[in-house]
């Protein structure tokens, strides 16, 4: 029997080892993309640019693949087993990809799971199907398209997620309407989390609050955080609302209405996926659309436009600055002046020096709108949260200071923070070293941004020590080619902890996800 054949085994056993191989990567991928379709196929591409020895791998599994199904009509029975090597050597791209992950290896959660089997279903049908077509050189077929395959799963997979997902979202809003609280909603490209903890804060000192936790900041993201954080008595809930794409922010107000919706920046995060600033502007508006009250910073022509489009519609309108700019709060960072509302004096109120000025505007702004008095909102800005790995300080037992900035990066905040590390060593009199892997998700944008961050660090008497591929150049030609490389954070961690002494300031800006090459 033909399907007893050595060579027909050895193929399918190659085969399915390829497949668990490849399948390992991808799955992980998808997870750390959230699932969203298209994104496997692009980080596949991104890996293939930065590392194109992987593309050679493909040339000589083809090659392999095509001499075997050649050679047996010719009878030259060995040339046959070159189909074998064909799916083991496309296996090896991309190319030192991890297979497991690094930083944060696969959860296998449910979600995962069935991903997982409709992979497993077309894949082996896909086999199948080339091999019916092309002989055993066609079993190279779907391990070529195994990310592509990924992507058409996770897009017919999308309609049952929803489904899944409802009854979850469903005991959310019987919970809301239960507790009853005043819903808060933050979005931006940039500050949601800080902002939103700050929110929380504030608001603290007048009222029982809850915030959503991290970064839940999506539909089940939200929906969990309501199912196990809202209690009795809650009177406000701060909910930090992302995007992927336009339609996401209004499908979120819409199940989750805010009384209050804030915007604290539009910015270049999310070219990627958007496209454009107007794109972004417009997905970030859509939380103003069901709300009774917006506040928004007038430091942003665009957020100023907005804003006479949400009093044009009956929108109460609450406005704030960190630029000087005429508004009902506004903050002078550096002179640690605050006016809390229109008709009020200027009055003295340090606040931390990491924080990002318009993000402390954007949750006063919220506080004021909901009627927390300034000797309740003001001496809160003393003891204004940290995120986790957000401009976090510490110090080694070697007496260097370490800036943990590694949770997220974007232009300006990575300016922000170098700008804040070279005053910190400046003031300890010692040396400035930057760990980073530049920023990502920028579009055509990125090599420019990330040329800039190098320029930056260069400006500021630092030292660049750039980490992985994906903005190696870029990074390079902005703080010049002699910088320290390396391919791996660890790495570039201890090189830098031996170099430092006493006195100098290492700052740890970004940290690339371990999917990225």
């Amino acid at each position: 029997m033909i399907w007893l054949e050595p060579i027909v085994i050895v193929t399918a056993l190659t085969l399915a080892g390829s497949l668990i191989i490849g399948q390992l990567r991808w799955l992980r991928v998808a997870q750390r993309v959230q699932y969203l379709p298209g994104e496997v196929s692009r980080i596949e591409r991104l890996w293939f640019v930065r590392r194109p020895l992987g593309i050679l791998w493909w040339v000589i599994a083809i090659a392999l693949a095509i001499a075997g199904y050649l050679a047996i009509p010719l009878g030259v029975a060995f040339g046959a087993w070159l189909v074998v090597a064909a799916p083991l050597v496309a296996a090896l791209t991309p190319w030192r990809m991890p297979v497991t992950g690094e930083t944060k290896p696969v959860s296998w959660t449910p979600r995962l799971i069935r991903v997982t089997a409709l992979n497993a279903v077309l894949l082996f049908g896909l086999a199948a199907l080339s091999a019916w077509l092309l002989g055993p050189a066609g079993a190279l077929v779907p391990v070529l398209l195994q990310a592509l395959v990924t992507d058409l799963s996770l897009a017919l997979l999308w309609p049952l997620e929803r489904a899944f997902q409802k009854p979850f979202l469903t005991d959310a809003q019987q919970k809301l309407r239960r507790v009853g609280p005043q819903i808060i909603a933050i979005t931006g490209s940039y500050g949601k989390t800080s902002t939103k903890g700050y929110t929380a804060q504030i608001l603290a000192s007048r009222y029982q609050v809850v915030a959503s936790p991290a970064s839940f900041n999506n539909l089940m993201g939200l929906s969990r955080s309501i199912n196990d954080k809202l209690t009795p008595g809650t009177e406000v809930f701060v909910a930090e609302m992302g995007m992927n794409a336009e339609g996401r922010i209004r499908e979120l107000s819409t199940h989750f209405p805010p009384y209050i919706a804030a915007i604290t920046t539009i910015g270049e995060a999310h070219y990627e996926r958007l496209g454009s600033h107007q794109a972004i502007l417009r997905a970030k508006s859509e939380i103003t659309e069901n709300a009774s009250v917006v506040v928004l910073p007038v430091d942003q022509p665009e957020l100023v436009a907005l804003a006479d489009t949400c009093r044009a519609r009956g929108t109460i309108v609450v406005t704030v600055s960190a630029a000087g700019h005429d508004a009902d709060v506004t903050i002078d960072p550096d002179a640690g002046q605050v006016r809390y509302g229109p008709d009020s004096e200027p009055q003295d109120c340090p606040m931390p020096v990491l924080a990002h000025g318009v993000n402390v505007a954007v949750a006063l702004g919220i506080a004021w709108a909901l009627d927390v008095p300034a000797a309740q909102a003001l001496p809160a800005l003393e003891a204004l949260p940290t995120a986790s790995h957000r401009s976090e300080v510490s110090e080694t037992e070697h007496g260097v200071a370490i800036i943990d900035d590694t949770y997220n990066s974007n232009p300006p905040g990575a300016a922000r923070a170098v700008q804040g590390a070279r005053e910190l060593a400046e003031e300890r009199g010692g040396r400035l070293f930057v760990v980073t892997p530049g920023m990502v998700e920028l579009g055509s944008l990125q090599f420019r941004r990330n040329k800039e961050l190098g320029e930056a660090i260069s400006q500021a008497g630092g030292t660049c020590y750039a980490v992985g591929l994906t903005n190696r150049r870029a990074l390079l030609a902005g703080a010049g080619k002699d910088s320290p490389v390396f391919l791996r954070r660890d790495d570039a961690v201890s090189a830098v902890l031996q170099e430092a002494r006493a006195g100098d300031v290492i700052l740890y800006e970004n940290d690339l996800p371990d999917h990225y090459p």
